[in-house]
């Protein structure tokens, strides 16, 4: 009798681990799925440095450079007055802005 209690409560244990170690598989399987995804999305886009030239605006340069991405030429005008940290939409020429751009 003690012998079957015994392989039950083996039983038990190994299926209790078992189970264990597939939820654990499961959650960090989709961790790095996610990861990587997020990873495969930076991979084709990229930082340049434009020379802003006379009569540029920022309108302009988001123009030429917003990729489809963005839902609006204003919100990709925000991305780069936020990564240039500039607090109006005045720019002069000769000045640099880094911008954000994709294969």
């Amino acid at each position: 009798m003690k012998r079957t209690v015994h392989r039950k409560n083996q039983f038990i244990l190994l299926t209790v681990t078992f189970i264990l170690i597939l939820a654990a598989s499961l959650v960090f399987g989709a961790f790095f799925v996610s990861a990587r995804e997020d990873r495969s999305a930076e991979a084709d886009s990229y930082y340049k440095s434009i020379r802003i030239q006379s009569g540029d605006t920022l309108w302009d340069i988001a123009s030429d450079n917003m990729t489809d991405e963005y839902d609006s030429i204003d919100e990709y005008i925000q991305l780069i007055k936020d990564t240039n940290g500039l607090e109006s939409d005045y720019i002069q020429a000769g000045q640099y802005l880094i911008i954000k751009c994709s294969n």
